[in-house]
């Protein structure tokens, strides 16, 4: 199996599983039991990956493809068992899922919150219930599992519960073990402390302190010039065009030097390991400058099977994957890669002090991404912090901070906080690094999408289509990065109804995207849904709807805040069509949805309602019609203009409700 467990919970219990997770894959499997055969194949010192999958899918009646696969590769399924859990459809249909499987036996429950057989006890109050309906379907019994409640296992002993079913192997053998691990641990504790008295006895051991230190930091100077020299030596090489069938001079292009760099590092430098490892990580992040996500991930992984690297070189190998795994959406992944390059930097040994904020950085994108907006605070502030005390205030680097903390704050929701240290951190930009800066254009960007979000679509079109000009200049005509401008672009543009102009704007960004990132690629969600719109206002509906199915896989795949949004234009697309029962099912799925994802838009939640009385009006249901299509209109009146997309529609079914109303019976 691919993974020693498939954690199962309700997202309001993430804070629980984010433990469990950690806590399974950082536990060290005790000497005595390497290299048993388990359930879980021949053990080493940790056990293998454990899944986690961050939120629960409550918008489709299926699994998604990628989490059945998933439970498929997962040797046991710990379901934390809540009474949040207990309602959770998501909880329970990968409940269903394992046992149709076959594996009913792998499951185990993780009690954390409510109570177990509330409602199945006399006197028990059924909210409280914490166990999923679904562990009883077809039996009576529950499964085996650890309670972490007050006063019960704790999470020492729950988590020692589960990993022993993990394993197959008797608890109190665990348990036994563990405690003489705590044993030896207070051992070298009392060692130490006795070795404290003895160091305090002479001033000949701190001379010796002293001395090691300074051979250290003279091999870590050498090491850095000798890695500094083979690069030199490396890069001068690559350059060096000796095969004729090969382009040459000014003919040679940065893809041929990186792919024939990429060739050459994997034959030399393996009596340096740390050097060549330093070279191939530099080289994939050089294809993943160029938006070469793929190429770039693949040669930083290759590098992972360099023996003997040096602790610096780890720290730029994990920072480096963190990266390209941000960049291809695997959050998780990112936070985990990163939170291993950081507490490796920290290390004293590691020569890499001056990466941690850097690496911040990227901690707090990814977790802001995955929506842990407290902890991607906290990591921005504190690279913020170490970078103005060692750089000063006006430093690029500082603006890098503010603008990590621009999106965090943006991610939230704050406006005018995201604002303000956009604006900072342009000024920042354009002062030490000029106009043609790619950050400046990030930063515009960024000032254009919180215009957008305050409605003011000329002014966010004038800073998009300033920001395309930037890009194209700079990055060329295929980078990933363009393909979000011309999103932007294409916004506005569908918004004020300019849809041959946004057919093409759509066409080149899915062109671009595709080449580096799969048809799930998250922002994809955006891009196949406008694309979708404008194939549909330009009376093509067949590859509207496949646009529409594509845009709605992505965004089940992600639970993408644009989920809801995807499925009420689908529905609208389909009552067009004449098929109102796949419409029905379609909105009231998305009504809900819409609620949570947007509780502070109305206009949402009346474009559902407005979408739904243009399918009855359609079908004749002329009372129904009118009902939820005046109700809806103020929301939508307030919001949209008659002359942009979604109010010349619902202004338009106001029309026709009018025309129909008049017409004789």
């Amino acid at each position: 199996m691919k993974y020693a467990a498939f954690i199962s919970y309700n997202h309001r219990d993430r804070k629980i599983a984010a433990w469990l997770h950690s806590a399974l894959e950082t536990y060290r499997v005790p000497r005595q039991l390497r290299g048993r055969e388990t359930a879980l194949g021949v053990l080493g010192a940790r056990l293998p990956p454990v899944f986690q999958d961050r939120q629960e899918l409550a918008a489709s009646s299926d699994l998604a493809g990628s989490v059945l696969a998933a439970l498929q590769e997962s040797a046991s399924l710990i379901v934390i068992c809540t009474p949040n859990g207990r309602r959770s459809k998501w909880v329970n249909e990968e409940i269903r899922a394992f046992t149709a499987m076959g594996r009913r036996d792998r499951i185990q429950c993780l009690i954390a919150g409510g109570e177990p057989n509330a409602s199945r006890s006399v006197g028990g109050d059924p909210e409280l219930e914490a166990l999923p309906p679904a562990l009883f379907e077809g039996v009576d019994t529950e499964p085996l599992g650890a309670d972490i409640r007050k006063g019960q296992d704790g999470k020492v002993s729950g988590k020692l519960k589960l990993i022993a079913g993990l394993l197959n192997v008797p608890y109190d053998e665990l348990r036994q073990r563990e405690a003489a691990r705590r044993q030896r641990r207070l051992a070298v504790i009392a060692a130490g402390s006795g070795l404290g008295f003895v160091v305090m006895s002479g001033l000949a051991a701190t001379a010796v302190v002293q001395r090691n230190e300074a051979v250290k930091q003279r091999d870590l100077a050498r090491q850095k010039t000798l890695t500094a020299e083979r690069t030199v030596e490396f890069v001068k090489s690559i350059f060096t065009v000796s095969d004729p069938s090969e382009a040459k001079g000014a003919s040679i292009t940065a893809r041929e030097i990186l792919d024939r760099g990429a060739r050459q590092i994997q034959g030399e430098l393996n009596d340096e390991p740390s050097v060549k490892t330093e070279l191939g990580v530099t080289l994939g992040e050089v294809y993943m400058g160029l938006g070469l996500f793929h190429q770039g991930e693949t040669l930083v992984r290759s590098t992972f099977r360099i023996h003997g690297r040096d602790r610096g070189a780890v720290v730029r190998q994990f920072a480096a994957l963190g990266d390209a795994q941000s960049k291809q959406s695997d959050f998780a992944g990112a936070v985990t890669s990163y939170r291993t390059a950081l507490a490796q930097a920290r290390r004293p040994d590691s020569g890499r002090e001056d990466m941690i904020p850097r690496i911040l950085v990227g901690l707090s994108e990814a977790q802001s991404s995955n929506d842990d907006f407290v902890g991607a605070q906290r990591s921005a502030d504190e690279a913020l912090s170490l970078d103005v005390t060692r750089l000063g205030p006006d430093h690029p680097d500082v603006a890098r901070d503010l603008e990590t903390q621009a999106l965090n704050a943006l991610g939230a929701g704050k406006l005018d906080r995201a604002q303000q240290l956009y604006e900072r951190a342009l000024q920042i930009r354009v002062r030490k690094q000029g106009e043609r800066h790619p950050k400046v254009a990030e930063d515009l960007n960024q000032l254009g999408s919180i215009a957008y979000f305050r409605r003011d679509g000329a002014s966010a079109e004038r800073y998009f289509r300033r920001v395309l000009a930037a890009n194209e200049a700079v990055l060329g005509p295929m980078h990933p990065d363009l393909a979000t401008t011309l999103n932007n672009v294409g916004r506005v543009v569908l918004e004020r109804r300019g849809f041959g102009e946004a057919n093409a704007i759509y066409e080149r960004s899915l062109a671009i995207t595709l080449q580096q990132r799969g048809e799930t690629f998250d922002d994809l969600a955006f891009t196949f849904a406008n694309l979708a719109l404008v194939k549909r206002a330009l009376g093509q509906p067949q590859e509207a709807e496949a646009m529409f199915r594509k845009a709605l896989m992505a965004a089940k795949v992600h639970r993408h805040r644009n989920l809801a949004p995807i499925m009420t234009d689908l529905a609208d697309l389909l009552c067009e069509q004449g098929r109102p029962a796949e419409a029905a099912t379609l909105l009231r799925d998305a009504l809900p949805i819409m609620a949570e994802t947007y509780p502070d838009d109305p206009w949402r939640l009346a474009w559902v309602d407005n979408v739904q009385g243009g399918c009855l009006l359609k079908q004749g249901r002329l009372a129904e019609a009118q009902k939820l299509l005046k109700s809806s209109d103020p929301a939508l009146a307030k919001r949209w203009s008659e002359n942009t997309l979604y109010g010349a529609a619902f202004r338009e079914r106001e029309r026709r409700l009018n025309a129909a109303l008049r017409k004789p019976a």
